[in-house]
């Protein structure tokens, strides 16, 4: 019995490895996210009422109190919301920024792709940050010499399907 309890332990204390492992990285890629939105000029908003280098410097403290309490979830959600402007932007600069500053080689640009492109292979979108990705993709290719008319009507047939099937669930009894 006392084997088995060992190697319990040792799986958990492997997972637990792992888990930190992930939470520090994720921690540093929304830092990291939220430092190049700090630094980027375009990205700064200044009103009265606002002023997002004050908003992302919050956000900031939340990050890492979230990295203090375990939450790897809210740690990955909210890096996949800092960049998805960068991503649909194609803001190349941020991923050579990541690299510079954490030593991490991610290409968002390529992952969002890779992405778009299973789901075009299935041949069915599901949720609306599906069909939200694809939007922005096909308005993309329409801008792009040489255009890729194929893709663009495989991409304009998948978000009319879905347009359509959330419209037939949404009717009013």
């Amino acid at each position: 019995m006392p084997l088995i309890k060992n190697l319990l332990m040792t799986d958990k204390i492997i997972n637990k490895k792992d888990k930190d492992s992930e939470l520090a990285k994720y921690r540093d890629l929304v830092n990291v996210t939220i430092d190049y939105y700090l630094e980027t000029n375009s990205m700064k908003i200044k009103t009265i009422d606002f002023d997002s280098d004050d908003h992302y410097r919050k956000l900031q403290i939340e990050a890492n109190e979230h990295f203090q309490k375990g939450r790897l979830t809210r740690l990955k959600q909210w890096f996949s919301d800092l960049t998805e402007p960068l991503i649909e932007t194609c803001d190349i600069d941020f991923n050579r920024y990541i690299k510079e500053k954490t030593n991490f080689n991610i290409d968002l640009t390529k992952s969002y792709i890779d992405n778009v492109e299973k789901l075009i292979k299935k041949g069915k979108i599901t949720n609306n940050h599906q069909f939200y990705d694809l939007s922005i993709l096909v308005n993309k290719l329409c801008q792009i010499e040489p255009i890729d008319q194929e893709k663009i009507e495989a991409i304009n047939t998948l978000l009319a399907d879905y347009e359509l099937k959330k419209q037939k669930n949404h009717k009013p009894s």
